[in-house]
């Protein structure tokens, strides 16, 4: 009676925390629009700064310390595991088998990737065509405009890529999933809900979001080690947010702006 009990109430809890990580990120997303329409903006880097760190603390509190809470309190625990060995289910392939992430091949072609990349935008800026230099959602007021922002832009890059993978990626599927009985649907959910967040950056940005958090989720689901879904998360906003604007001329004279005071 004493183990069914226990067993009663760690799902009572597990469902009631459920419901306030939902409520928590419609609470942030619909927060963060606001703050987002002010933030566009904000001529001032300290008013920019200050909303770098409110939204760095929110992730770090909703995310990381969100997601390190709901695996502690799963109805079925997760064993203690290291970082480079978490991930939300079983490779497919044996253990001794070398990940596809981890094989030279995936490497080379993840390099020749990112030097095409970087030839196109070259050659775009040569070209003057900025148009097709845009990026697929609206989230260009976020680009640092001097180095203060850049330092806390960066962090935001890193967090992202670590707190974001483990809550939408491990936590909320893993949750979700022992209390629906089906890994796929809190998968869903969990990508459904990534995509929604990032609301603020159109329709565009959520439709764009939302396949690259499929992806990642489909890799999650085979197998893929977490800190490597962490790893290309934050690369991926770097690049956004850093080595595109770089590249397409963002960071010149005329949109970098010194900080109050400075010549």
């Amino acid at each position: 009676m004493t183990i069914l009990h226990g067993i009663f109430a760690a799902r009572i809890l597990a469902i009631l925390w459920l419901a306030f990580l939902l409520a928590a990120c419609v609470h942030h997303s619909r927060r963060g629009m606001q703050d987002w329409k002010i933030f566009r903006t904000a001529p001032h880097t300290q008013e920019r700064r200050r909303f770098y760190l409110k939204w760095l603390f929110q992730s770090v509190l909703l995310f990381d310390f969100g997601g390190l809470v709901t695996l502690w309190i799963l109805p079925e625990s997760v064993k203690p595991t290291p970082l480079a060995q978490l991930r939300l289910s079983a490779p497919a392939t044996p253990a001794s088998t070398t990940p596809p992430e981890m094989s030279p091949a995936f490497f080379a072609g993840f390099t020749c990737g990112l030097l095409i990349l970087a030839g196109v935008f070259i050659l775009l800026r040569k070209l003057k065509r900025p148009a097709l230099l845009n990026p697929l959602g609206d989230f260009s007021a976020l680009i640092p405009r001097t180095l203060p922002e850049a330092g806390l832009a960066f962090l935001l890059c890193l967090n992202a890529g670590l707190g974001e993978e483990l809550f939408f990626r491990l936590a909320l599927p893993l949750l979700a999933g022992q209390l629906t009985g089906s890994l796929i649907a809190g998968a869903v959910l969990s990508t459904l809900l990534f995509g929604g967040m990032h609301w603020y950056q159109g329709h565009k940005g959520v439709l764009i979001t939302t396949i690259i958090g499929l992806i990642f989720m489909l890799r999650a689901l085979h197998g893929t080690p977490l800190i490597w879904l962490m790893g290309f998360h934050a690369l991926m906003d770097v690049i956004a947010l850093f080595i595109r604007p770089a590249l397409t001329g963002h960071f010149s004279r005329k949109t970098v702006r010194q900080p109050a005071g400075q010549p």
